[in-house]
């Protein structure tokens, strides 16, 4: 077994590497759901700077399983999945509404109490985003469509979650509504808001009510606690570190 002390300060990722071929047990689920011939030979980190995190579980008779790794603390509500610019967002999946958005964030941010989404613009923005919304989800959790297995890490109990991201996709819930803060939310699990923040760390950026404040990028985030509740029909194993 990997000693779990040995990895404070490390990432996820490499924890992850280097413990799942001691669990035999989760190799072989891995390796009958995805009807792989060989067995488990190794696996290697294979994220670059800036991408979301990754490790290749690679198997003798020459397939790799790709996985998506995020930490987490069940003590914290929110994880987050991506954020973007508006621009980026509305350009990645084609949406006819940057000014629409820009428009609602920018008012946000100037008027921090207020819903991101008032009641008289829900009808509009569902009616935006429904269509995409299993799109949008896909993007937020593994832009890379390779990836074949989900893992979160609780990092309190030192908890490996292992789910079939095929599985995952298939089985949340997309229907768009919104929070009582006029946050965007996606199902039961995934909200989509302003990011937020002072921003007083970017050079030459102070106003809030910039397009360019990191504050007003799109965020989608997480309900983790709630996620693992609803995935937990689904999940393929578990381990401890």
């Amino acid at each position: 077994m990997v000693n779990r002390n040995a990895y404070v300060g490390r990432n996820v990722e490499t924890l992850f590497k280097n413990s799942i071929g001691d669990h035999k047990d989760i190799c072989e689920i891995i390796r009958s759901i995805f009807k792989i011939k060989g067995h488990f030979v190794t696996a290697i980190s294979s994220g670059v700077h800036n991408e979301k995190v990754d490790v290749k579980i690679e198997f003798s008779c020459g397939r790799n399983v790709d996985a998506n790794i995020k930490a987490y603390k069940k003590t914290i509500a929110y994880n987050q999945l991506t954020r973007t610019t508006l621009r980026n967002f509305c350009d990645k999946f084609n949406l006819q509404c940057l000014e629409l958005l820009q428009d609602l964030f920018i008012k946000k941010a100037k008027h921090i109490n207020s819903k991101l989404v008032p009641e008289d613009k829900q009808s509009e923005i569902s009616y935006l985003l429904q269509p995409i919304a299993k799109d949008m989800v896909e993007w937020s959790m593994s832009y890379k469509k390779a990836r074949e297995i989900l893992v979160l890490y609780e990092r309190i109990e030192g908890i490996m979650y292992i789910y079939s991201m095929k599985d995952v996709l298939k089985n949340l819930n997309y229907d768009v509504v919104f929070t009582s803060k006029g946050n965007i939310a996606i199902g039961n699990s995934i909200i989509i808001q302003r990011k937020g923040g002072n921003g007083i760390h970017i050079h030459g950026i102070k106003d809030k009510g910039d397009l360019t404040h990191p504050g007003n990028n799109i965020q989608f985030k997480l309900k983790i606690s709630d996620f693992v509740k609803e995935m937990e029909s689904i999940r393929l194993g578990q381990y401890s570190i």
